[in-house]
């Protein structure tokens, strides 16, 4: 992690040197394990002038380390962002890589995999210590966009989930949101024209498109509740990405 955060040229790229690092750790302090390395990391960068910021995230997460990675890249909006993604664990790897994909604009998102110079061979599996050493050169890994649902859609995610309340005869098991309560949020009134609006424009979508609400009718009442698949969108997609302009990045 410290080699390519100095800077480095790949094949086709190169990395500038790093004006600050953010180092995920886990929130379990009594159950991580690697707080000495990034302790150390901490103050080799320090030594090379590199600002460093510990994030808490819980490892075992891909959703949680997916959305922190990408907060932390909406935070460094314009910037140049390299992003490591052999310095953890495959959960680290496949969340920062798929935090990379949710952006229409990854122009200065920089994804790269460093190749080690030389791996240790352990026999001893109780005194396993570091496993790599150096860096023999660093590869580029590019990012295809992960389609998102438009804003409105992200939008109506929010809204169930901040008003969701118990539906009535689910056992207190389901949250959700009575359908012209929806409305009246998005629109303003739950009309008939507005209701058939929230229909065609918003719910048939999130149902049928990406699977992220489901419908409860109970009695004379309609009710709107998350999926686990709405649940997740809403959580990752929590802060959106500013607009920047027509075209997309590769």
């Amino acid at each position: 992690m410290v080699i390519p955060a100095k800077g480095m040229k790949g094949k086709d790229f190169k990395i500038r040197k790093a004006e600050k690092v953010y180092l995920l750790v886990h929130n379990k302090k009594s159950e991580d394990k690697a707080s000495a390395y990034a302790d150390e990391i901490v103050k080799k960068l320090k030594a090379a002038k590199i600002k460093t910021e510990k994030v808490p995230c819980d490892w075992y997460s891909i959703d949680e380390i997916t959305k922190k990675t990408r907060d932390l890249i909406l935070k460094e909006k314009g910037n140049e962002i390299a992003i490591n993604l052999a310095s953890g664990s495959k959960n680290h790897a496949i969340g920062l890589d798929r935090a990379c994909m949710t952006f229409r604009d990854r122009r200065k998102i920089i994804p790269f995999y460093p190749e080690a110079k030389k791996w240790a061979v352990h026999t001893n599996i109780k005194n396993l210590t570091q496993l790599t050493t150096g860096v023999e050169s660093i590869k580029r890994i590019h990012t295809h966009r992960i389609i998102v649902p438009e804003e409105n859609l992200i939008e109506a995610l929010k809204i169930i989930y901040a008003n969701g309340v118990i539906i009535p005869l689910t056992s207190g098991k389901q949250r959700g949101i009575a359908k012209k309560d929806l409305a009246k949020k998005i629109f303003g009134s739950s009309s008939k024209q507005n209701l058939t609006k929230l229909q065609r424009n918003i719910t048939q979508k999130l149902m049928k498109t990406w699977r992220a609400v489901e419908p409860f009718k109970v009695g004379r009442s309609e009710y709107i509740a998350l999926t686990y698949e709405g649940d997740y969108l809403r959580y990752i997609l929590e802060n959106e990405e500013t607009s920047v302009g027509p075209a997309e990045s590769i």
